[in-house]
């Protein structure tokens, strides 16, 4: 499974999401017009300049061919499926005012962790110790404050 279909999926739970609350008319949450925009406004600025500095650190052309350890990557090994987990699914909950949406960070959740399972088998054979070292200094998702 590569990072599009794994895209593609977290927007298909998202939307499965918005459409069995719609369906069961589950209660949304309300919150105030000034705390859902500072929400809005914090998920949507994580999310870009998460995505944005790990491109920055990592792009494209070298992937797989060098192991970066710093910037984001510094803090989380998968710093890119972190934002789309955590911000993502928050960015989606606070369109929809809905509880299950936020609750779908679950599923969201597991599915990118078994893209990561599968990627880091890879990374161990091309990288080796160097990698095997990084992963037990630095989290998956979450940053280890422990360095």
């Amino acid at each position: 499974m590569n990072f599009y279909f794994a895209l593609f999926l977290s927007f298909f739970i998202w939307i499965f999401s918005i459409y069995i609350n719609h369906f069961f008319k589950i209660p949304t949450f309300n919150i105030s017009d000034v705390f859902w925009w500072i929400l809005f406004s914090y998920f949507i600025i994580d999310f870009l300049l998460t995505i944005i500095w790990s491109l920055i650190h990592l792009p494209p052309n070298k992937q797989e061919k060098k192991l970066i350890v710093s910037g984001p990557y510094y803090w989380t090994r998968h710093p890119v499926y972190s934002t789309i987990i955590w911000s993502g699914t928050g960015i989606m909950t606070l369109i929809n005012n809905s509880w299950l949406v936020m609750f779908s960070v679950v599923p969201v959740s597991l599915m990118w962790s078994w893209i990561v399972m599968k990627e880091e088998i890879r990374l161990y054979e091309i990288f080796g110790e160097k990698y095997k070292k990084y992963s037990t200094e630095t989290g998956i998702f979450f940053p280890k404050f422990d360095k």
